[in-house]
């Protein structure tokens, strides 16, 4: 399962915004404006990652000079955060309307959103061959995240259905994650959770057989 640079770019930032909450301790790491602002400047990651020559020749420097200019222009306000969080709760809700397989509420919940932040599409060339944008980078920094994210899940949701929608089977984790194995049958968001969980089933075996 591949995205091209900006699907990806956008289903990771979505995964991420969603994980800033934590659904077992409900500890929340974007509360405050300075840390939405470290947040974004975090998603800078995700483009040294992502930029590669099968990314269809994407200039990684040029991307990630309009990343960096972009969030350095932003004054991030306590309202904006709310916005966010807003944002992040309805995210989260697609990825819980997976695990039913509603695609037609997740479908009309993602719709929303684009609705309300205005997404409006546009042809870009700035950094590569011509491609699709969704967000204006002018109106902040809420509706850059609310386009952004909606449309990388919208995408998701598209091409692969509700399958690939993740939520950790780790009790202790929950978080949210994207299936891209090949067969579809990831249930851990990270290799530590399922190795935790794995030694915990051996040892729960173990004691039983005592």
């Amino acid at each position: 399962m591949h995205f091209t640079y900006y699907e990806s770019l956008s289903v990771n930032l979505a995964v991420d915004l969603i994980n800033t909450l934590c659904p077992v301790t409900d500890t929340d790491n974007l509360s405050t404006p300075e840390q939405l602002t470290q947040f974004l400047v975090e998603s800078e990651k995700h483009v040294l990652d992502l930029v590669s020559e099968k990314n269809r020749g994407l200039d990684g420097d040029a991307v990630i000079a309009v990343l960096r200019n972009t969030v350095q222009s932003w004054h991030v306000r306590s309202e904006d955060v709310e916005n966010v969080r807003a944002l992040r709760k309805s995210l989260r809700t697609a990825f819980e309307l997976a695990k039913e397989q509603k695609a037609q509420d997740i479908a009309v919940l993602l719709n929303e959103r684009l609705r309300l932040s205005g997404a409006t599409p546009r042809i870009s060339w700035h950094h590569g061959p011509y491609h699709l944008h969704f967000e204006s980078a002018e109106d902040g920094c809420a509706h850059w995240l609310a386009t952004t994210t909606a449309m990388g899940l919208a995408f998701v949701l598209i091409e692969f259905g509700t399958e690939r929608f993740g939520i950790c089977a780790s009790a202790s984790c929950q978080k949210a994650y994207i299936d891209t194995s090949k067969n579809k049958s990831k249930r851990y968001c990270s290799e530590a959770c399922a190795h935790r969980e794995s030694v915990a089933a051996f040892r729960k075996r173990q004691r039983s057989k005592n």
